[in-house]
């Protein structure tokens, strides 16, 4: 493995591994399907906390053509939300969480999510990443970066954080990159991490810069 003596060289290094990332996926953006509208985009990623978006992408339909808007799910029942979630992990957290959201972001915001980290922050159901989420793929936002399981192993296979808390993950990974290049790293450090330098038998034909490798 090479090693990155000094901040410069790391965020030198974290550069050239984002750009090399990038001519693999060009047109990188979120997996999951069936919304078309922020309000259901953020549904989405709330549903999608330790899912897979292949399991969301299939109740999301069904969920949308009952609830479209969020003056429908706020007046929702939760047992009706939570069988319409079956299939999904935690799915009756997750009914509770989408129900209150929903309540909250028709009363507060007319029906539209909020476009700041700060206020989504205190919807149910939304934290850190879920909100960095909403904000880079919808709007290119940058107030942060989102961190799962994928841009963890990433980071921390090439050496770009010491951190296991998803939160200071992100914050090594914003310190490393510049602001206008915040919303990229989440989208593309997930497909390389979920097709790529995957948790069990990476992809090794397509690993890009190996040498770099410190797990």
């Amino acid at each position: 493995m090479k090693r990155l003596k000094t901040k410069e060289t790391l965020k030198s290094f974290a550069s050239k591994l984002l750009s090399e990332i990038e001519q693999i996926y060009p047109e990188a953006k979120t997996e999951l399907s069936n919304w078309s509208t922020a309000f259901q985009f953020l549904i989405c990623i709330v549903l999608s906390a330790q899912t897979t978006d292949k399991q969301v992408n299939k109740i999301t339909e069904n969920l949308f053509k009952q609830y479209p808007t969020a003056k429908k799910l706020a007046n929702a029942k939760y047992e009706e939300v939570e069988h319409t979630l079956q299939g999904i992990n935690y799915f009756k957290t997750k009914a509770k969480h989408i129900v209150e959201l929903a309540k909250l972001v028709d009363e507060r915001y007319e029906g539209e999510p909020p476009k700041t980290l700060i206020e989504l922050q205190t919807l149910p159901g939304v934290g850190y990443k879920t909100a960095n989420v909403f904000l880079n793929d919808l709007y290119h936002s940058n107030q942060g970066i989102a961190v799962d399981t994928h841009v963890s192993r990433v980071a921390k296979s090439y050496g770009l954080t010491k951190e296991t808390d998803p939160t200071k993950i992100a914050h090594d990974l914003e310190k490393l990159y510049p602001k206008d290049d915040w919303y990229k790293v989440n989208s593309l450090f997930v497909l390389y991490g979920r097709y790529i330098l995957k948790a069990k038998k990476p992809d090794w034909e397509k690993v890009v810069l190996k040498e770099y490798l410190v797990i």
